[in-house]
C-alpha cells in the first residue's frame, strides 16, 4: 500500500449547522459529511494506524470515525463481489474462479439478489464520493464458496453478519465524537439495508425464522430464547481493524 494520505479541508462544523437547508439534498449532505469528518481530525489512510493480517492495511492514526468509513469502502466491494458472483455475473471486485458456474438461486431470488448488488453499489459510491478510500479493489472468496446455493448462502449470512457488526461499531463510534452525528446517520442507514440482506439470505435458506433475534449487537432482550430471538447476535466491532480482521478471518482474501 502506498503512503498516500487524503484529507478534507475543515470547516467549522457549527457554520454548517447554522443552515438547515444544506443538510436536505444529497450533494449537500455528502458535504455535510465530509466536513463534519474534517472537523474531527481528517480523514487518512496512510502510513501508520493498525497493520491487519500481514497486509499492510493501515488506518488514520488518531480518527476512528474516519477509520470505519475507509474500512466500509473494502466491505462494500466485497458485497457488490459477493452477490455478483453468486448471480454468475463478473465483477470488477471479484476474481473470475469465484464466479458461479451454475444458477444457485431461482428467478425471485436473484431479484432479490439483483437488489442488494445494487444496493452495496450505491453505498460504496456514497462513501467514495465523500473521499473515503480502501487500498485493496479485488477480493477472493473461499474455495467452494460459490459451488452450491447453500454453501454461498451459509457464507453470506456469515458476511452480512460482520458488516451489520462494522457499522453498529460505526454508529457507535461516530455517535460519540463531537461533530460526526452526520456519519452515525449515514452508518445507520446503511446498516438497516445489510440486516434486511441477512434476513432475506436466511429466507431463501429456509431458515426458521428468518428474523431471529429481537435486537442486532448486545442490546439485553427483555424475553430470551423466544421465537424471533433465538438467533445469534453480531458482533459489535469497536475498531474499523477489528472488523476487517473479522472479514479476513472468513477466508476473504484481498489483492
Amino acid at each position: 500500500m502506498s503512503g498516500e494520505t487524503r484529507r478534507f479541508d475543515a470547516e467549522p462544523v457549527d457554520n454548517v449547522l447554522r443552515t438547515s437547508e444544506l443538510f436536505r439534498s444529497g450533494s449537500s449532505r455528502r458535504a455535510f459529511l465530509g466536513r463534519t469528518l474534517a472537523a474531527g481530525g481528517g480523514v487518512a489512510l496512510g502510513a501508520g494506524g493498525a497493520l491487519l493480517g500481514g497486509l499492510g492495511i493501515a488506518f488514520a492514526d488518531g480518527n476512528p470515525v474516519a477509520d470505519f468509513a475507509n474500512a466500509a469502502v473494502g466491505a462494500e466491494r466485497i458485497g457488490i463481489a459477493f452477490y455478483q458472483n453468486a448471480l454468475g455475473i463478473t465483477s470488477q471486485f471479484g476474481v473470475a474462479g469465484d464466479v458461479a458456474k451454475g444458477t444457485l438461486l431461482n428467478s425471485g431470488h436473484r431479484e432479490y439478489f439483483m437488489a442488494a448488488a445494487n444496493q452495496e453499489t450505491d453505498h460504496l459510491t456514497t462513501l467514495t464520493g465523500l473521499g473515503f478510500t480502501f487500498p485493496f479493489s479485488t477480493f477472493a472468496f473461499p474455495a467452494g464458496t460459490f459451488a452450491s446455493a447453500g454453501a454461498m448462502l451459509a457464507f453470506g449470512e456469515q458476511l452480512e453478519s460482520v458488516f451489520i457488526g462494522a457499522y453498529l461499531g460505526a454508529v457507535n463510534v461516530a455517535a460519540s465524537t463531537s461533530g460526526a452525528a452526520g456519519v452515525a446517520e449515514l452508518a445507520a442507514q446503511i446498516m438497516g439495508i445489510e440486516c434486511e440482506h441477512r434476513v432475506l439470505i436466511r429466507d431463501i435458506n429456509g431458515e426458521d425464522p428468518p428474523n431471529d433475534r429481537f435486537y442486532e449487537g448486545n442490546q439485553t432482550a427483555s424475553t430470551a430464547a423466544t421465537l424471533g430471538n433465538t438467533g445469534t447476535r453480531s458482533t459489535v466491532y469497536a475498531t474499523a481493524a477489528d472488523a476487517v480482521n473479522a472479514l479476513l478471518a472468513l477466508g476473504i482474501t484481498p489483492s
